[in-house]
């Protein structure tokens, strides 16, 4: 087994000279390093195999204390791949599942405490889990789509989606199921400003459908047009059937 290029002392030098702002690309050159060993055991120390045998010790202490490994590795800053590693034998609390909510989740919660809902653009299993930690977090699906809303933020949640989904067709009625759906009651001074806002989208969203669905005769009437032609024979022969 080849010894490694650099020695702890080297590694304890190069962290308090990263510290001072030195270069990591400078300081491999001093080293006779690749780059990437800089990185894996000075920069981010605990992201490399070797993890000190204290920290180990406090992981395992906490695990033990009850703590699931994935929150024991976010204390100590260590991979969860690498916990997982050496406390294979140890016993982890499954039942109390994992606590960390990820970046996904973290900008999908921002998105919901600034608007108040989740019309588009956001994954499904993500808001689930956040779900899971916070029970103000209320779903409902309409016309075959889910939505995501906080309690007591019904009437923004019902005016984001006709917003966010031009599709949708707004009407008294529609505005009417999703406010019964949700639990509220909007007035009737509400519903008209909600259609004299976006009736006028919703009617372009259709209009250009219909414009990009419009065959080309339609422009040209007196253009003739191959489908017009005959049509060409089937390439398959019916045969009569025999009778017995």
């Amino acid at each position: 087994m080849t010894a490694p290029k650099l020695t702890n002392d080297d590694i304890k030098t190069i962290q308090k000279l990263l510290e001072k702002g030195h270069s990591p690309k400078k300081l491999a050159k001093k080293y006779g390093v690749h780059v990437s060993v800089i990185y894996r055991r000075a920069k981010y120390p605990y992201q490399a195999k070797y993890v000190p045998i204290e920290t180990k010790t406090k992981i395992i202490k906490k695990i033990k204390e009850g703590y699931s490994k994935a929150e024991a590795a976010q204390m100590y800053n260590v991979p969860v791949n690498t916990v997982l590693g050496f406390t294979k034998g140890l016993p982890g609390h499954k039942a109390e599942g994992n606590h960390i909510i990820r970046k996904g989740g973290i900008e999908l919660l921002k998105r919901l405490m600034c608007d108040g809902y989740l019309i588009s653009d956001f994954v499904i299993s993500t808001t689930r889990r956040l779900q899971n930690h916070f029970p103000m977090i209320m779903s409902a699906r309409y016309k075959d789509k889910t939505f995501f809303y906080l309690k007591g933020r019904e009437e923004e949640t019902i005016e984001g989606y006709f917003r966010e989904k031009p599709d949708r067709i707004i009407s008294y009625r529609a505005i009417e199921e999703m406010a019964y759906l949700l639990g509220v009651k909007v007035s009737n001074k509400d519903q008209r400003r909600l259609l004299e806002r976006y009736k006028r989208k919703h009617d372009d969203y259709w209009r250009s459908r219909r414009l990009i669905q419009r065959r080309m005769e339609e422009f040209d009437p007196d253009c003739i047009f191959p489908h017009k032609k005959e049509q060409a024979e089937p390439g398959f022969r019916l045969f009569p059937k025999r009778e017995l």
